[in-house]
Formats: structure tokens, sequence, C-alpha cells
């Protein structure tokens, strides 16, 4: 999505969602492709699979319900 599709969905200032996107593709947990002088953002799958893969494992172990709250189709 861009930054304007984004602030639309979230009903939020587009400054702000700008604001907030930019530590995201620092660290590389969003990517953004320039399609003519539209930047379209989009959630880098490798590294949040990995990070989604490691909430799952802890909640399997340690969460009372052994995750069940928070993992869905398993």
């Amino acid at each position: 999505m861009s930054v304007n599709e984004i602030a639309i969905a979230l009903g939020e200032e587009q400054s702000m969602i700008s604001h907030n996107l930019k530590p995201l593709l620092e660290c590389n947990f969003i990517i953004s492709n320039k399609f003519g002088k539209k930047r379209v953002y989009s959630v880098n799958t490798e590294t949040i699979e990995a990070l989604l893969n490691i909430v799952k494992n802890h909640a399997k172990k340690y969460c009372p319900k052994g995750g069940d709250c928070i993992i869905k189709g398993d």
C-alpha cells in the first residue's frame, strides 16, 4: 500500500504514517517499491515470518493455553 492508502485505511494523518514507516524501512521489517512517482510498501515476509514463528513457539511453550489464544489454524 502507499502511504496515502495506509493513512486512509487506518484513519490517521499521512505524515504520522510516513514518520512511523521510516524506522520499519530502515530495519527491513518492510520494503518499498517505486512505481512511477508512487511508493508501495509491503511486509518483508522473510523477516516477519521468522519473528512470528518465534512468537508462536514461545506461545506454545509458555502461554497458559498453549498458545491457542494466538495460534489459528495450526
